[in-house]
């Protein structure tokens, strides 16, 4: 059972007293006086115009001048709740980021294509492209190493003759080995980039049934549901 130890500007005064003498000065005081309501560690409730320093930050009870409840000041939050709190707001924030991106994206598939054809359409264009710029590009590999083949041989008949192969030889050798591998990791990335090309159209495909499929049900719905 909770017991009551009423204090007034750090007197203890015992019983109803406090309250009731409190009660009957509220109204001689200033507009912003309040009357707080706390409990101790031990579970005994306590009155009076000030709350301790220990017991600021816990949560208090604000009286009117009839003694009834008419505010609640919560207890101050740990550092523990403080970054939960935060950590869900940035969920919360990332998520609606991510409705709004979808959003947008959809108005964007429902302008730019009419039908599903215009889209595989758009998909095989953009491949073709990629597909365009590797055979550019494997050309010039193809180039390099017919260079490469012939200064080999090169530096191999000067060997066999006892002579020395010169150096821009070798440099030009190494040179164009070092240019086939960075076309060589550049088809690479285009090939990956042409993977990344069907998947999204993969997935902008099935979103555009989805939406023409609301549009057939409710026009003016179709771009604002998920």
């Amino acid at each position: 059972m909770q017991r009551f130890t009423p204090t007034l500007n750090g007197h203890s005064i015992s019983g109803w007293l406090l309250l009731a003498l409190m009660l009957a000065l509220l109204p001689l005081q200033s507009e912003s006086a309040r009357l707080y309501k706390w409990v101790d560690e031990q579970g005994n409730v306590h009155y009076g115009d000030k709350v301790p320093p220990e017991y600021s930050r816990q949560e208090r009870k604000v009286l009117n001048d009839q003694g009834v409840q008419v505010d609640t000041l919560e207890a101050a939050k740990t550092p523990e709740q403080i970054a939960e709190e935060r950590r869900l707001e940035e969920i919360r924030r990332e998520e609606e980021r991510k409705a709004a991106r979808q959003r947008a994206h959809d108005r964007m598939l429902l302008s730019t294509f009419t039908t599903e054809d215009d889209m595989i359409m758009t998909r095989d264009g953009k491949i073709a492209a990629i597909d365009s710029v590797i055979r550019i590009t494997r050309g010039r590999i193809d180039k390099l190493e017919q260079e490469i083949e012939q200064d080999t041989r090169r530096a191999a008949n000067l060997e066999r003759a006892g002579r020395a192969v010169p150096k821009d030889l070798d440099e030009r050798i190494a040179g164009n080995r070092e240019r086939i591998q960075r076309y060589e990791n550049f088809i690479e990335s285009k090939q990956a980039e042409q993977e990344a090309i069907r998947r999204q159209f993969e997935a902008d495909i099935r979103r555009f049934r989805e939406l023409r499929a609301m549009q057939d049900k409710s026009p003016e719905e179709a771009v604002k549901r998920r």
